[in-house]
C-alpha cells in the first residue's frame, strides 16, 4: 500500500534539496571490505635500493684469483713451460668507471710459480730446494656489457711490465735468476654477478703475449751479473679464475 504525500511551500522545497544533497553523499561511500578477503599489501622497491653503484661513475677494486698456464720462451733455448708447469696468481685491481660501460684502471699481480724438479731447473737434485715468481704491472680498459639479467658480460685489453725470478738453495747458497720485458697485450674476458648493488662475482679468462729483454743472474760468491737477451723468445700465460667486483 502507497500513499502519496504532499506538501506546499518552501518547507517542501527545503526537503526536496537537503535530499538530493545529502544523497550523493550516501552514494559514494565505498563498501564495507572484510579484513579477511582484503589483498595482502604490496611491498615496492624503491629506485635508491634497487640501483646499482656499477651503472654509474665511480671507482672499482677487484681481487683475481685463478691459475696460469706458460706458453714460449725465455730465449732460444729455454722454454718457461720446460722449468715452469703453472703459477697460482693473485692479481688487484683499481679502476675509475667513467659510465656504465667502461672502465680504465692499473692492476698489480703476485704469482707463486710451481717449478719443476727435473735436469732443465736441477731442482731434483738432493739438497736443492727450488721457487719462483712472476710479478705483472699494468694498465687496462674494460668495457661492461648491457644486459637484462643479473650476469653482465666484459671484455678488456691491457699491457704492462713482467719479471720473472727463479730461485735455487743448497749447501753452497742461494742461485737466482730474473728475467723481465714488457707485456705487449693482454686480453681479458668475464662476467659479473651482481651479488649486492655494490659487490659482483663472475668467471674470467685472459691472455697475455709478453717478450723478456733482460735478465740478471746472481751466484753465490761471484756477485751478479745483468745482461741483455739477444736471442728473445716470445712467451705466454693463459689464466683462468674467478674475479671479486668491489664498487663505489
Amino acid at each position: 500500500m502507497s500513499r502519496t504525500v504532499s506538501c506546499v511551500g518552501s518547507g517542501c522545497l527545503a526537503v526536496a534539496v537537503h535530499a538530493i544533497l545529502v544523497a550523493p553523499a550516501f552514494a559514494q561511500d565505498p563498501p564495507a571490505t572484510d579484513p579477511s578477503t582484503a589483498p595482502p599489501p604490496v611491498a615496492h622497491q624503491t629506485a635508491a635500493s634497487a640501483a646499482s653503484v656499477f651503472d654509474q661513475p665511480g671507482f672499482d677494486f677487484g681481487v683475481r684469483l685463478g691459475y696460469a698456464l706458460p706458453f714460449g720462451g725465455i730465449d732460444g733455448d729455454d722454454d718457461v713451460s720446460e722449468g715452469v708447469s703453472g703459477a697460482v696468481p693473485v692479481v688487484l685491481e683499481a679502476g675509475y668507471r667513467l659510465n656504465p660501460n667502461f672502465t680504465i684502471g692499473a692492476l698489480f699481480q703476485y704469482g707463486i710459480m710451481q717449478v719443476k724438479e727435473n735436469a732443465t731447473t736441477g731442482c731434483n737434485t738432493p739438497g736443492v730446494g727450488c721457487s719462483g715468481s712472476v710479478v705483472r704491472l699494468g694498465l687496462e680498459g674494460i668495457y661492461n656489457i648491457d644486459t637484462d639479467g643479473p650476469f653482465r658480460p666484459w671484455v678488456g685489453v691491457g699491457t704492462g711490465y713482467e719479471w720473472f725470478t727463479f730461485s735455487a738453495s743448497g749447501p753452497g747458497g742461494e742461485a737466482s735468476l730474473t728475467a723481465k720485458g714488457f707485456e705487449f697485450v693482454t686480453l681479458h674476458a668475464g662476467g659479473d654477478y651482481r651479488m649486492t648493488p655494490n659487490f659482483a662475482l663472475g668467471p674470467f679468462v685472459s691472455f697475455s703475449l709478453a717478450q723478456y729483454s733482460s735478465g740478471t743472474v746472481e751466484v753465490p760468491g761471484s756477485g751478479s751479473v745483468t745482461m741483455d737477451i739477444d736471442d728473445k723468445k716470445l712467451h705466454e700465460w693463459l689464466q683462468l679464475g674467478v674475479r671479486g667486483r668491489f664498487g663505489i
